[in-house]
């Protein structure tokens, strides 16, 4: 068996460091102080632009990323269409045949419990 070396981790082991975060503010009255800060400079960088400025950057780019879709071909199309009709028949001929024979089922105890 091969030794484990003390670097190497193995399959299902977690990794665990105990190394400070760095530039890290964690405490409540830093966070609060950067907040002050950010409102005393004067600069309002929670303001929205108007519904037509985003409206008009939500159609641009879902036009860019429409122009970047590969469309198939018109007889990829049709051939997939064609599949997809084939398999919708398929599965209605099952159904109504399934559907079919449950309704003369149910016919036919009806028929004799009020015999019967």
């Amino acid at each position: 068996m091969a030794k484990k070396n003390k670097n190497q981790m193995v399959a299902g082991e977690s990794l665990i460091s105990n190394a400070p975060l760095k530039d890290a503010e964690l405490s409540v009255e830093n966070t609060s102080r950067n907040k002050n800060n950010k409102i005393s400079k004067g600069k309002n960088t929670d303001k929205k632009p108007n519904f037509f400025v985003r409206m008009r950057k939500v159609f641009k780019e879902m036009f860019s990323e429409l122009k970047k879709v590969s469309w198939p071909t018109a007889k990829k199309t049709f051939s997939m269409l064609g599949i997809v009709l084939v398999v919708v028949f398929f599965f209605l001929v099952i159904i109504s045949a399934f559907d079919y024979g449950i309704m003369q089922l149910i016919r036919l105890l009806m028929d004799h419990s009020i015999v019967g």
